[in-house]
Order: structure tokens, then C-alpha cells, then sequence
């Protein structure tokens, strides 16, 4: 058997048919011709036997690169088929929306209503998309002319091979709000705006940069303040091997595909427990949709958050802050309930709202929502 054993003894066992061969040919005495036919004979059952030996030591090499590159494949037809599977639906409804072309790509859009405009932030995360407020939108569209967008790297918008930050998408909302929004409203005192979880950075870095842009500002379950600030240097190792890995085409692809598979989003879900069965499937496929649409992309975003890219210093900035402010926060959402006090709700231009046994008001009691926040723009 040549593939268990050692080269010299492969040498040997070359050595010895070959002379085997010699010998049995060789035994009587044959003509020149035949003697010659012989020894060609010889020469290509030797080159035979060297091909073997060669061939088996070709198989027994670099089994690990074979097992990777099988790995590799696996992976991307898993890839494949997520994305597939993902996008065959058409459960966000495209052919609804509107685009704005700004300098951060295409952002897209919904409008309802008219009067004063409001602007909507859904959670900033791959999965996330406009649907979160689709339902307290088209209440909130009854007195006032609301915008709600796909932030970049979500949903239908552009999704870019780029490291985001809190700055860049307070950039592109202030471009939003001027170039689409106001020039179609006349404000002096600028607009409202409301955003959900994460999203609030957001909207405070945009108030910061363009103050006369903004006259309120609402937060839906903000996140906690000490888990939006982490300075990236404390980790640095972590944080760029854990953003290199999800940048990486393939694998990057496939842990992302774990994170926001459907039975994952689901999982995800099922932690709202005002939601009904056919309400959460409904999210869900459209959730599910949003992280794949546009192929693989949304894992740089994933990259940015792991990467620690997209912390900032929310009470630092807060402080600075004139704006007045509404906190709506549901008691079933112990994390955001948790963060209500580090908003120093005692502060004259802040003011707060605690809805019972709810977890996401945006999607648990959308008209309630659209209630309290319309009182408060008014």
C-alpha cells in the first residue's frame, strides 16, 4: 500500500520491481528486438509506478488546505442561498418609496401627510428598517407632513464598503433635513425629529452640528449611556480582529448570516411580547428582507458596531444640548429603563413618559405613541 508508507521505502519498492521485471524478461535469451521491446516495456511500468507513488504523495499533502477550501465553499453557497431566500419576497414594497441622492449615496424614504414636518429614525442596526414606524407614521400623518428614511447601510439605502460613525449619519440626516425636507416646508424654527434605541446619537450629534434645524426631539427607548460610550483604544486587538472578520467576503458573509437569519430575527422578536403571531412574521420578513437586500453589504455596518466605530459620549453631548427633549421609554424594556435616570430627566428642556408593561412602544401601541408625540410637537 503506497499511502502508509515512508519514502524510502516507496524508493525501495521502485527499486525492487523494477529489477523483478528485469530479471523475469531477461531469464532466456531473446533476440535484440525483443530484448529492446523488453526494456521499453520495463522503462513505462517503472514511469507507471513513479506516477502512482508521486499521485499518493500529492494526496496525503496539505490536508488542511482542502478541508478550508471545502469549508470556504460551504459557506458560500450558505451565503448564497440566505440571500436568495431573503429576497424573493418583496415585502417592504420598493416601488412605494422615494430616493434622495446626497453625498453618502441614495436614501430611501416614505412621506405621509402634510402640515409640520417630522422626521423618523428607525434603530440603527442591519436588520432595521423604515416598517418600525410605518404604523405610528401614517397616525402621525393625519396633522403633520412625516419623513421616514432608510439610514444609510439599511434597508433599501446605499450600503457602502465604508467604517460608519455617529458623525457620518448625523451628516447625512442634516443633509436629508435641508436638502429634501426644508426645502419644501418653510420653518424658522426648524422641525421635529424622533428616533428609536441607537438611533438617538444620532439625532443628538445632528442637533449638535445644526441647531436651528431641530426644535424638538424624541427618543424612544434610548440606549443606555455607558453602553453607547466605549472609547475604542481600551480594546484595540478585539475590536479590529472582530471588524476584519466580518469585512472578509466569505466568512464575514456567513457569520452575518447567522446573526440575521429568519430564525434568528424571530428569536429576536420573541422577546416583544405584545406583538401577535402575524404581526411578528410580518416584521420579520421584512426585517429579514432589509439585512439581505442589497447582497452582503450590511455587514460592514455590523463591523462598524462590533468595531466599537459607532459609540459616542451621550451625556457629554446632552450637556450641551438646548433642544427640548421627550423621553418615551416602555417598562417591559429593563434596558431602557434602566437608562431613563443617566438622561437627567430633571433637566428643564427634558421630559419623560413611561409606558406600562410595553417593550416597544413602536410597535407594540403605534397610536399611542403617535398620540404623546403629537402633543409634543404641538
Amino acid at each position: 500500500d503506497l499511502h502508509s508508507t515512508s519514502r524510502r521505502q516507496r524508493q525501495m519498492c521502485i527499486r525492487d520491481r523494477y529489477y523483478t521485471v528485469y530479471k523475469v524478461y531477461f531469464k532466456h535469451k531473446q533476440s535484440a528486438s525483443e530484448r529492446k521491446q523488453i526494456a521499453l516495456t520495463a522503462q513505462l511500468q517503472l514511469k507507471s509506478l513513479r506516477n502512482e507513488v508521486r499521485m499518493s504523495h500529492n494526496k496525503n499533502k496539505h490536508p488542511f488546505l482542502k478541508m478550508t477550501a471545502l469549508a470556504l465553499g460551504c459557506m458560500a453557497v450558505y451565503n448564497t442561498y440566505e440571500y436568495n431566500k431573503a429576497t424573493s419576497g418583496n415585502h417592504n414594497h420598493r416601488e412605494e418609496c422615494r430616493v434622495y441622492t446626497g453625498r453618502f449615496g441614495d436614501i430611501y424614504y416614505k412621506h405621509y401627510g402634510s402640515g409640520s414636518p417630522v422626521l423618523l429614525l428607525h434603530t440603527l442596526e442591519p436588520s432595521a428598517n423604515m416598517s418600525e414606524w410605518i404604523a405610528a407614521a401614517t397616525e402621525l400623518g393625519k396633522s403633520h407632513s412625516v419623513y421616514v428614511i432608510d439610514l444609510p447601510g439599511c434597508g433599501f439605502s446605499d450600503k457602502s464598503t465604508i467604517d460608519y460613525s455617529i458623525y457620518m449619519y448625523a451628516l447625512a440626516v442634516n443633509d436629508f433635513v435641508k436638502n429634501r425636507i426644508l426645502r419644501h416646508h418653510d420653518t424658522a424654527t426648524g422641525m421635529h425629529a424622533a428616533a428609536i434605541s441607537t438611533s438617538s446619537a444620532i439625532l443628538i450629534c445632528a442637533a449638535l452640528t445644526a441647531p436651528k434645524l431641530y426644535s424638538g426631539l424624541s427618543f424612544i427607548n434610548p440606549q443606555a449611556m455607558e453602553t453607547t460610550y466605549c472609547n475604542p483604544s481600551t480594546k484595540p486587538v478585539f475590536a479590529k480582529c472582530i471588524r476584519a472578520v466580518y469585512n472578509t467576503p466569505v466568512i464575514g458573509s456567513f457569520m452575518y448570516n447567522l446573526k440575521y437569519n429568519r430564525a434568528a430575527i424571530m428569536d429576536k422578536l420573541s422577546k416583544v411580547s405584545g406583538l401577535e403571531v402575524a404581526q411578528k412574521n410580518e416584521l420579520a420578513d421584512s426585517m429579514y428582507e432589509a439585512a439581505h437586500t442589497g447582497g452582503y453589504y450590511g455587514r460592514f455596518l455590523l463591523a462598524s458596531i462590533h468595531g466599537n466605530l459607532l459609540n459616542s459620549d451621550i451625556a457629554r453631548m446632552l450637556s450641551k444640548l438646548s433642544t427640548p427633549i421627550l423621553i418615551v421609554t416602555g417598562s417591559a424594556d429593563r434596558q431602557a429603563k434602566k437608562a431613563l435616570p443617566a438622561f437627567d430627566i430633571d433637566k428643564e428642556n427634558i421630559s419623560s413618559v413611561i409606558l406600562e408593561d410595553i417593550s416597544a412602544p413602536q410597535l407594540e401601541c403605534p397610536d399611542k405613541l403617535a398620540r404623546i408625540l403629537n402633543s409634543f410637537f404641538n
